[in-house]
Parts: C-alpha cells; sequence; structure tokens
C-alpha cells in the first residue's frame, strides 16, 4: 500500500473522531462519508493513483455548498476551547487536501 494511502488511513480517523465529537447534525452526512472513505481504504484491492482519485472524489462531495465540511467551524462559547478545535479541524482538512491534490 502507498504512503499516501497509509497517511490517508492515519488523517481521516482523526477527522472523523473530531467531527463526532464537536460537528453538530448536520455534518452527519460529511461523517457517513468519512466512515466509507475509511472502508474503502481498508477494501481496495486498486492501485494507489485508483485508490486516491477515488478518494479525492469521495472527499470533494462532502463540500457539496455552503454547508459542507470545508466551511464547517466549531462554535463554542469558550474561546481556547473553539480555536483549539478549529486550528485542529483546520489542520486535519489541510493535510488530508494536500495528500489528494500531492503528486508523489
Amino acid at each position: 500500500m502507498g504512503n499516501r494511502i497509509e497517511n490517508l488511513k492515519e488523517q481521516y480517523p482523526r477527522l472523523l473522531a473530531t467531527l463526532e465529537k464537536y460537528g453538530p447534525v448536520e455534518m452527519s452526512t460529511q461523517i457517513r462519508t468519512i466512515k466509507e472513505i475509511l472502508i474503502y481504504l481498508d477494501t481496495a484491492n486498486e492501485s494507489e493513483d485508483v485508490m486516491i482519485k477515488q478518494v479525492f472524489q469521495m472527499h470533494k462531495s462532502m463540500s457539496p455548498g455552503k454547508s459542507g465540511l470545508a466551511e464547517f467551524h466549531f462554535w463554542d462559547n469558550d474561546f481556547e476551547k473553539r480555536s483549539r478545535v478549529n486550528k485542529l479541524l483546520g489542520e486535519l482538512k489541510q493535510e488530508i487536501w494536500d495528500i489528494l491534490v500531492s503528486d508523489e
């Protein structure tokens, strides 16, 4: 299995755990898609390039418009908590995106 696939297998569970803990009910579609991505990553028997393309399409489906993963920011009255969670979310989303668009 390629390095990019292994990296995705590490990052998506972290994103999933964060969304399950802090995401609103409106993120249920994105949570379901991440679970589908993880199943695909564990069961697909295809080349890394094919798998990356498939995961890329699945990932893009999580941001269909203004209510998608790309636009999601956690809100809490506690500024420190809000900052910490949003920083983590931003880093995870960026790391996953970087893996999906890299040419390794």
